[in-house]
């Protein structure tokens, strides 16, 4: 499993504005080019308590999705990097006291690795109105290697 910390404006975010752009998920750059692995699963560590849901957008080349706190705004081309999109709805966490905590789990989303540049990067857009701290929110991945 990894887990990345989002870098985050700490401003107030409208629903379905970037909520963190494009960040590397680490352990993919050493795979080959073509490389098959599973996304199985994805849970949001919310540290501000904030309880947004989010979509989070996995892709295999680094590209931008636009300016954090506004729309998102992905060229087509660039869209033709997007492996999925994992929703995690406001109804899926877990009140812990002062952080919330949402899994998804049985994902199954296959990944390839690209020629070139090998690696898998995610961004996330809020589907509600946060305001976060510059780090306040983690997501952990789980993966598979085939």
């Amino acid at each position: 499993m990894i887990i990345e910390t989002l870098t985050l404006d700490t401003s107030a975010y409208a629903a379905g504005d970037l909520l963190a752009d494009t960040q590397e998920i680490q352990g993919f750059s050493s795979m080959a080019a073509n490389a098959l692995a599973y996304l199985t699963s994805v849970t949001v560590i919310d540290e501000d308590d904030q309880k947004a849901g989010m979509d989070i957008v996995i892709l295999n080349s680094n590209v931008t999705l636009g300016t954090e706190n506004s729309a998102p705004s992905i060229s087509d081309a660039n869209a033709r990097t997007i492996m999925g999109i994992v929703r995690v709805n406001a109804g899926d966490y877990v009140d812990l006291g002062g952080v919330s905590v949402a899994t998804r789990t049985a994902l199954g989303l296959p990944l390839i690795m690209t020629a070139g540049t090998p690696g898998m990067w995610f961004g996330c857009v809020t589907l509600g109105t946060p305001t976060h701290t510059a780090s306040g929110v983690r997501i952990r991945f789980g993966f598979v290697k085939a």
